[in-house]
């Protein structure tokens, strides 16, 4: 390797290093909001899969449009809380669709279940 080969790829490192350790300490907020986005949208397309397999009906429909409103408000929540209510949520959705079909029943109990994580704002 040339000399000055090895110093650009050196000059280069170092650069590319520094920047990432930057943007790691200085501008997380920023990377957790992009993140926290994109796993929400991946949790939606998910739930809409696994959806997919269960029987017609109007539960499934006002299920679905449940975990959609339900993923809107987590918009406003931090990081952390919002990816443990996404795991919650999902994991009660994937026991209430296990069977194939979602009722009234299964339907009155996610929405008790969703309501645990409504609360009002502090004045």
């Amino acid at each position: 390797m040339k000399k000055g080969c090895f110093l650009t790829s050196v000059v280069l490192f170092t650069i590319i290093v520094g920047a990432v350790v930057y943007v790691v300490k200085y501008k997380k907020d920023l990377w957790k909001e992009y993140t926290k986005s994109k796993i929400m949208d991946l949790a939606v397309t998910e739930f809409d899969k696994k959806l997919t397999g269960v029987k017609a009906s109007v539960y499934k429909d006002s299920l679905r449009s449940e975990i959609h409103n339900f993923f809107k408000q987590n918009e406003n929540v931090p990081f952390d809380s919002a990816l443990k209510r996404v795991e919650d949520v999902m994991n009660e959705a994937k026991d209430i669709s296990r069977d194939g079909k979602v009722d009234s029943l299964d339907f009155n109990i996610f929405k008790k279940y969703i309501l645990r994580y409504e609360r009002s704002e502090k004045n």
